[in-house]
């Protein structure tokens, strides 16, 4: 058995239920702060220490450390992770969002391995996440996190190619994953096949799904078709929506495959979760009652309990129990709420850091990262593989009487 380490206390522990927890080789899950997560403890803020203090300047972040890690002996050499983000133009509000989530990983770790974060702005171009990516090479990072799109994965990791640095993508996109390159994102294949499932041994055999018209509507819906095939569900039709369609043409192809359910099946809806209320009105408006209706991580924040047209709904995705408990810690470090994919920065900065407490030398190697029995993050169970997947498991989440509650933890099941 391996020994436990340590990586993740909290400061609000009345707001949380868990924090970050390693997952033995043994197949069993063991804490890696402590016996029970609400008796963590850190160390107070310090105008060092908290996220909160720390000040941008031209799209970078100081290096950042714990309070613990300052503690550490100078013969460790400190492990420096490059940051890819967008940190201007557009989309710069975005990546300090999901800066500020890998600091506060950071000081929630207990940790007495010496860690900095290393920024560097993507511009959200595929050029600057492979300029970025060199830069923070040259200022020594031995693991990086990002890019966040699937143009800047690819860019960065031909810009990296060589280096031996792993790479913690924050795209699913397993075309760019390889060894040291991790898709470390939500998977929409994966959880789709986990939601299929479900839906089977609750005697589902008809489906019909209407998607996004995008990269991640288009990859839910190939899992779903695999899912199906496998299960011998029968998929009595499919349609894509562009960002564009106006009500009408959105209502009409929601009622075509409601149609093709004959009254027996389920319907699949991979949208965001902020599309969600507008789906809600357009079924509403075109059916009485409520449908079964499937989903994935996209619905993770959604109230579904206030949509009618849900009543019926499950989705696989993340254990609300710990988002929420993030989101609150979050909001309550920075005055607001994380932006989505905040808590997949959380996740991985605090997997660096376990990996870290433990590595020898300057760097991290990809075995550091593919240990056997993975992590357990705040979105749930996950490992990353050496040929560069990682592996998740979801959770079904269902609005039951009127209130959503877990049906499933992701320890069943999942893929």
């Amino acid at each position: 058995m391996p020994d436990q380490r340590g990586i993740f206390a909290f400061t609000r522990i009345a707001a949380l239920t868990a924090g970050l927890f390693a997952l033995a080789a043994c197949d069993a899950a063991r804490p890696i702060t402590a016996s029970n997560p609400r008796q963590a403890t850190v160390a107070s803020p310090t105008n060092q220490a908290d996220p909160r203090n720390r000040r941008w300047s031209e799209g970078r972040l100081p290096a950042y450390q714990t309070s613990a890690s300052r503690q550490a002996s100078q013969s460790n050499a400190p492990i420096r992770v490059g940051l890819l983000l967008p940190l201007s133009g557009p989309y710069a509000a975005y990546g300090k969002s999901l800066a500020d989530a890998a600091a506060l990983a950071l000081f929630d770790a207990q940790i007495t391995r010496q860690i900095e974060l290393l920024p560097r702005d993507t511009q959200a171009t595929p050029e600057g996440a492979a300029a970025a990516a060199v830069d923070a090479l040259s200022a020594g990072a031995t693991v990086l996190i990002g890019p966040v799109t699937p143009s800047g994965a690819i860019a960065a990791a031909r810009a990296t190619v060589g280096s031996g640095t792993p790479l913690l993508l924050l795209t699913g996109d397993r075309s760019a994953a390889e060894p040291g390159v991790f898709a470390a994102g939500h998977a929409p294949q994966a959880a789709a096949t986990r939601i299929i499932d479900y839906a089977h041994q609750q005697g589902v055999r008809v489906i019909a799904c209407v998607a996004p018209d995008d990269a991640a509507g288009r990859a839910a819906l190939a899992g779903m078709q695999a899912a199906a095939q496998v299960r011998g569900i029968r998929v009595a039709g499919q349609a894509s929506v562009p960002a564009q369609a106006n009500g009408d043409a959105r209502r009409a192809t929601l009622a075509s495959a409601l149609q093709s359910l004959e009254g027996n099946g389920a319907l699949f809806l991979p949208f965001p979760a902020e599309a969600l209320p507008t789906l809600n009105a357009d079924l509403s408006a075109i059916m009485s009652g409520a449908a079964p209706l499937l989903g994935g991580p996209e619905w993770d924040g959604a109230n579904l309990a206030s949509l009618p047209a849900f009543a019926r709904s499950a989705y696989a995705g993340y254990d609300p129990r710990y988002t929420g408990s993030f989101r609150q810690r979050y909001q309550s470090a920075y005055g607001k709420p994380p932006a989505r994919g905040a808590a997949l920065v959380y996740d991985l900065t605090a997997t660096v850091a376990l990996a870290a407490q433990s590595a020898r030398g300057a760097g991290l190697g990809n075995h550091d990262l593919t240990l056997a029995g993975g992590f357990q993050g705040v979105q749930g169970p996950f490992r990353l593989t050496r040929d560069g997947v990682a592996v998740r498991r979801y959770a079904i989440i269902g609005v039951r009487n009127g209130q959503l509650q877990i049906i499933e933890p992701a320890n069943v099941g999942g893929s």
